[in-house]
C-alpha cells in the first residue's frame, strides 16, 4: 500500500517538474534581442554579382499590390571579395505617387515634398489606407507626432459641420469649420517650396446624436515638419548620391569596398551589412531591427536560419502522437502547444498603414528569417502544459 502511495507521488511530482521545466523553457524565449533580416546568400568571388531587391531581400520595399520592388542593391565583385568604385548601388523610386510622393530611403519611409524633384524629404508619420479610419467625439484630443494635437471642439446643430483644431505645443496652428466630404489641411512654406501640406485629412461622416456626437476621419496623413535635403554628392558610408530625379534617388560606392573571410562590413552606414562566410567567398547581406511586442514584458528573441537549420512553419500547427501504455491500449494527444491569437509585434522604423512591405522570409531556402513570425505567449502554453499534465496523471492511473 505504502509502495503504491509513494509511486504515484512520484509520478505527479515527475509530471509537475516536467511542466514547470516546460513552463520555464517557454518564457525564457522572451528577451530584447535585436532581429537579422537576411537577403538571399551568393558568391563575392571575382566575375559574381548580388541583384537584391524586395523579392529577395526583405528590408528593400516590395508592394503586393503592384508585384514590383522599387528598391535595389546591386553589387559586383571584381576580385574575390573587393567591390571597386562604382560597382555597387542602389537605388529607390517613389512607390507612391501623387499625391502621396511617398518613397522608401535607407530603411525608413518619407514623403518627397518637392512634385519636381525627390530632394526634398520628410518623414511620414501617419499614412491611411483606404479602410482607416479615425472616430472622435466632441473635445477628444488626438495626440500626434512632435507635440502636435487635433481637436475636435464642436459640432454645428444640424450635425452637418464640425471644428476641428490642430495645434503645436499647445499653440492652435490651423482652425476651421468644415462640412463632411471636404479636405482640412495644413501648410506651411519650407526652404524654396510653398503650400506643403504637413497634416491633412477628410471628414468622412459628421453625426450628431442625443447623449454623443461624432466625427470620422479617413485619408490621414500626418508628415515632420523638419525635413531634410539631400544632394548630390551627399555621402552616406562608402556610398555617395549620384543621381536624384522627379521620382529616384541613385548612389553608388565612391571607394573600393573589401571582404575578409568571417568579417562583417557596413555598406550603407549600419543600416546594410555585408556579412561574409569563414569557408569560402560568399555570403549575405543584412540589416538589424528590434520587434516590439507592447503587450509582452519583454521583447521575443526569434533565432536566424543557418546552413543546417530550417526554419519550419509547421511547429505551430496542432499535431497528434500516439501513446501506447504497458496496457497495450493507446491514447491520443492532440494539439500539445495549441495556437492562439497574440498580439503581432511590429518593428520600431516607421511603419504606414498598407501591404508595401515584403514577404519576410529571404529566398534561400531557409537562409533568412520570417522577423514576424512568433512563438505563442506563454501564458497561451500554459493550457499545453496543463494538457499534458492531465495526460501523464491519466495514464499514471491506468497503470494502477
Amino acid at each position: 500500500m505504502h509502495k503504491k502511495i509513494a509511486k504515484h507521488n512520484i509520478e505527479k511530482l515527475a509530471c509537475l517538474l516536467a511542466a514547470t521545466l516546460l513552463l520555464t523553457s517557454c518564457c525564457t524565449l522572451v528577451s530584447a534581442k535585436t532581429v537579422k533580416i537576411r537577403g538571399t546568400p551568393g558568391s563575392i568571388e571575382a566575375g559574381s554579382t548580388m541583384l537584391l531587391d524586395g523579392f529577395n531581400f526583405p528590408e528593400l520595399i516590395y508592394r503586393i499590390s503592384d508585384d514590383l520592388s522599387y528598391e535595389w542593391l546591386n553589387i559586383s565583385f571584381a576580385k574575390n571579395g573587393t567591390i571597386n568604385e562604382g560597382d555597387a548601388s542602389y537605388t529607390t523610386k517613389l512607390y507612391k505617387k501623387s499625391p502621396k510622393r511617398e518613397i522608401m530611403f535607407m530603411g525608413s519611409k518619407y514623403h518627397s515634398l518637392d512634385p519636381d524633384n525627390a530632394d526634398t524629404l520628410t518623414k511620414i508619420f501617419k499614412s491611411f489606407g483606404s479602410d482607416d479610419k479615425k472616430i472622435m467625439s466632441i473635445g477628444d484630443v488626438w495626440e500626434l507626432d512632435q507635440n502636435y494635437t487635433l481637436t475636435v471642439s464642436g459640432i454645428d446643430q444640424d450635425g452637418e459641420k464640425a471644428t476641428l483644431e490642430l495645434a503645436k505645443n499647445s499653440d492652435v496652428v490651423e482652425f476651421t469649420v468644415i462640412e463632411a466630404g471636404n479636405a482640412f489641411e495644413y501648410k506651411i512654406d519650407i526652404e524654396s517650396t510653398d503650400d506643403i501640406i504637413l497634416f491633412t485629412c477628410k471628414v468622412d461622416k459628421v453625426l450628431r446624436g442625443t447623449n454623443s456626437s461624432i466625427v470620422v476621419l479617413k485619408t490621414v496623413r500626418h508628415y515632420s515638419d523638419t525635413p531634410f535635403i539631400l544632394e548630390t554628392g551627399d555621402e552616406f558610408g562608402d556610398f555617395k548620391v549620384t543621381s536624384i530625379t522627379n521620382d529616384t534617388i541613385e548612389m553608388k560606392n565612391s571607394k573600393t569596398i573589401s571582404c575578409s573571410l568571417d568579417k562583417t562590413i557596413d555598406l550603407l552606414d549600419d543600416w546594410i551589412k555585408l556579412k561574409v562566410s569563414s569557408k569560402g567567398y560568399w555570403g549575405y547581406v543584412y540589416s538589424e531591427e528590434i520587434l516590439e511586442c507592447p503587450e509582452c514584458p519583454e521583447l521575443v528573441e526569434v533565432s536566424s536560419a543557418t546552413e543546417s537549420t530550417v526554419i519550419d512553419s509547421t511547429i505551430q500547427n496542432t499535431t497528434a502522437s500516439n501513446i501506447s501504455d504497458d496496457t497495450g491500449t493507446n491514447s491520443t494527444v492532440a494539439a500539445i502547444l495549441p495556437v492562439t491569437s497574440a498580439a503581432t509585434p511590429s518593428a520600431t522604423s516607421a511603419v504606414t498603414t498598407g501591404t508595401e512591405q515584403p514577404a519576410v522570409l529571404a529566398d534561400a531556402g531557409g537562409a533568412g528569417i520570417a522577423p514576424h513570425t512568433l512563438p505563442a505567449p506563454c501564458t497561451a502554453s500554459l493550457f499545453g502544459l496543463f494538457a499534458i499534465l492531465a495526460l501523464m496523471m491519466n495514464i499514471s492511473k491506468n497503470k494502477k
